[in-house]
């Protein structure tokens, strides 16, 4: 506990440091078209939205893929709570051991490293933290994800790191960005220094911080990572594998309506798997505010 308050404490006298952990806590929120920016009327205001979207096949199964952000307002996650009520089974990511099923605490001494960063960034920019704004006590709701031992096996086999993980996923993601600039498909970012500036130099620091990170999430949400890439990056393509396995037992078992509640950046190999592999077509797509701003 003295940990976390330390840590608030350095994030509360350091606004610099805020966006850049925030940024890098949200890393894996980006390379995807699940999510989205949109501009509000006034200044420092637009909000920053997920998707649910709906698949079925021919036997009129439906699957959702239901794209999550880990810091949000508190109303988005009552909103995915209630929206929950709705289907048969929710197959959810958690590193974790099979027994564990999370439940709303203020001590944060069981969570990980990236954990840690997501729950202080979360109380300096007033969200909630997945973790304790989620029901996992939900009887529907079932984890589908690899174990902590199981990740640190895989990632050894490999002689993947975190580091060189997320510093592959930074390249590519710098290469994806630069391509997408050059033809169009995106604006250069507006994450400048004068941006910084200011936001640091605004009355509401912490709203203004918020919007800019928020732009620049919904920016990035074009950005595609390669299948090939996908597929290498144990935290990406292994703990797919594993819910899409989850999955396929669900819909063989005779399960009507199932939700695949994933990080957005696993949303685009999940709907190739359901597209190309699964005999699945996208019938809708709905989005919900998860951070409004101001």
């Amino acid at each position: 506990m003295i940990y976390i308050e330390n840590m608030e404490n350095i994030l509360h006298r350091n606004l610099w440091l805020v966006l850049l952990l925030a940024i890098a806590s949200s890393s894996l929120a980006q390379q995807n078209s699940f999510l989205r920016f949109v501009e509000g009327a006034g200044d420092w205001q637009g909000t920053l939205e997920t998707s649910i979207t709906s698949y079925e096949n021919g036997a009129g199964q439906r699957v959702d893929l239901i794209a999550a952000i880990h810091i949000a307002d508190t109303d988005y996650y009552d909103a995915l709570n209630s929206y929950f009520d709705l289907l048969d089974i929710v197959l959810y990511e958690l590193v974790a051991d099979d027994n564990e099923v999370p439940a709303p605490s203020t001590d944060n001494s069981s969570l990980s490293g990236i954990g840690l960063l997501q729950s202080a960034v979360a109380r300096f920019l007033d969200l909630e933290f997945q973790l304790n704004g989620i029901d996992y006590q939900k009887n529907n709701l079932v984890r589908a994800d690899l174990s902590a031992q199981q990740l640190s096996e895989i990632m050894a086999s490999k002689d993947e790191s975190f580091f060189s993980m997320f510093l592959k996923m930074a390249m590519a993601q710098m290469a994806a960005e630069q391509n997408a600039i050059a033809n169009q498909h995106i604006q250069p970012s507006t994450l400048t220094m004068m941006s910084l500036l200011t936001a640091l130099s605004s009355d509401d620091q912490a709203g203004a911080l918020k919007y800019l990170l928020a732009q620049e999430l919904g920016r990035s949400g074009d950005l595609a990572m390669s299948p090939e890439l996908e597929s290498q990056l144990t935290i990406l393509g292994d703990r797919n594998t594993v819910a899409l396995k989850a999955l396929e037992d669900a819909l063989e078992s005779g399960i009507e309506h199932a939700g695949l509640f994933y990080g957005a950046a696993h949303m685009a190999g999940m709907e190739r798997e359901l597209l190309q592999e699964l005999g699945f077509s996208r019938v809708s797509t709905d989005w919900y505010v998860a951070w409004e701003i101001p």
